[in-house]
């Protein structure tokens, strides 16, 4: 049977967009219908062609009220009393966040799975798409925020324009930058990095622009430096605030101009390299400090994605953990090793994670070899992770550079997760009292738990 279709009614703005994006993202076929009375002509199409089997029933309806016209009302009625296994939701208001849209992701998606259940021996890819995740090039995730990252990609990735991936140390910016580079038309071109924090300034200065033979002792012969083996390709400048303030002038002609000099040259020599640069540090304070140019910042910073740390996409931590298990099951040959049993999995999510998804990659391999198998076990953990207290409610960092918006989303969610783990504690996983207690409904309580990776087995 083919997977039922989602119909967004009346939505034309920028939420509905991404909301669109997110729904597609996930597999899931998309149709837009400009008011209620064009939904319902649909409505009646789409069943008629499933009856007959040869079509897929419409099974969720999003409803912008706002932008459905006058009939948004009866709208409603009629579609519970001809269309009973059609979910009805709302469209968040445009300027809502990235949370809002994907609550409303599970909530379709935990709708489609009640409605319209896919037959045993399907090996289409299922509804329960939220419990792993979602895959985007080399990145795994669940959480809002890191999902609107995955948008962002594909389209600034389509122009030449410089980006600066900020985050801290660990969070993948690297995977970040490779990904904007398999989705751009550079693709087919080399991808090359270089650590510019790992490099003396000389050494630093030979790598990017290359050399002379005989610019100084060791140079044998002539030699390439990345901006011109990264000609028609992408480079990717990583721990860019690292760079001294001389090169911070010699990467800036370089953006300006697009061309370079070798170390002990005197001819300039004409690049094509898409630069993509990263920090984990404050650029923005590294310039009111004054130790980082002005124009070199706004040259670089052109698009800016920004990577949140581990601590605040805790929805993250089971999926990424699952993610390295069968990676280092794989690599280590420990296919005997077949998941996290529930107090492990509990240490990893109550942990601060201060070295990021770096750190829990080293974390999961580490157990992988002292585990004795099937599961990994809280004895398999480090010391560090057996200590953390995991009452402890972790408020997010934030930077009074951040919008005020962006900061209460990220404490909201933060702390709407701890409410929702001592109250799924109290009543042992029980959905329907933990939902009385809170006021909501079920299903509401069950999508906040998709988003925020909580299983109601772990509280029984």
């Amino acid at each position: 049977m083919p997977r039922p279709i989602v119909m967004i009614v009346g939505g034309g703005g920028p939420t509905a967009q991404r909301l669109k994006a997110h729904l597609t993202r996930r597999g899931m076929r998309v149709r837009k219908a400009s008011d209620c009375g064009v939904a319902l002509e649909t409505l009646s199409e789409a069943q008629g062609r499933a009856d007959s089997g040869k079509g897929a029933p419409i099974g969720a309806v999003i409803l912008d009220v706002d932008g459905a016209g006058v009939g948004a009302g009866a709208f409603r009625e009629l579609l519970q009393s001809e269309f009973p296994k059609t979910a009805l939701l709302e469209l968040p208001p445009d300027g809502a966040g990235p949370e809002d849209v994907g609550l409303l992701v599970a909530a379709v998606e935990q709708d489609l799975r009640e409605h319209h259940p896919r037959p045993v021996d399907d090996d289409a890819e299922s509804y329960d798409i939220p419990l792993h995740g979602y895959k985007f090039e080399d990145l795994n995730s669940r959480n809002p925020r890191m999902l609107e990252l995955f948008d962002l990609i594909p389209r600034f990735a389509q122009t030449d324009s410089p980006v600066l991936i900020t985050g801290e140390t660990g969070t993948g910016k690297e995977l970040v930058a490779a990904a904007i580079h398999r989705q751009s038309r550079r693709s087919d071109c080399e991808f090359f990095t270089i650590n510019c924090g790992a490099l003396t300034e000389t050494l630093l200065e030979s790598e990017l622009f290359g050399h002379e033979r005989g610019s100084f002792t060791g140079a044998i012969q002539d030699k390439k430096g990345y901006f011109e083996l990264a000609s028609g390709g992408t480079l990717f400048l990583d721990e860019l605030g690292t760079i001294s303030s001389a090169m911070q002038v010699k990467l800036l002609r370089v953006l300006q101009q697009m061309e370079i000099r070798r170390v002990g040259g005197t001819q300039t020599i004409k690049v094509d390299a898409r630069i993509v640069a990263a920090t984990n540090a404050s650029l923005e304070d590294a310039v009111a400090a004054g130790t980082f140019r002005e124009d070199l910042y706004y040259r670089l910073n052109v698009v800016q994605l920004q990577i949140p740390p581990l601590r605040e996409r805790p929805e993250d931590i089971p999926l990424l953990a699952e993610v390295f298990r069968g990676k280092f099951a794989e690599r280590l040959s420990r296919a005997d090793v077949l998941g996290i049993e529930p107090v492990a999995s509990s240490r990893l999510k109550s942990y601060p994670w201060p070295g990021n998804v770096r750190e829990l990659e080293n974390v999961i391999e580490r157990a992988m070899i002292l585990s004795g198998g099937p599961l990994l076990v809280e004895s398999d953990l480090p010391e560090r992770l057996k200590r953390a207290d995991a009452r402890r409610t972790s408020v997010p960092n934030f930077d009074l550079d951040e919008p005020l918006f962006s900061v209460v989303q990220r404490v909201r969610t933060a702390v709407e997760r701890e409410y929702l783990k001592r109250l799924l504690k109290r009543y042992r996983g029980q959905l329907g009292r933990a939902a009385e207690h809170a006021g909501v409904n079920r299903r509401t309580l069950y999508s906040k738990m998709q988003v925020h990776g909580l299983k109601r087995e772990d509280f029984r």
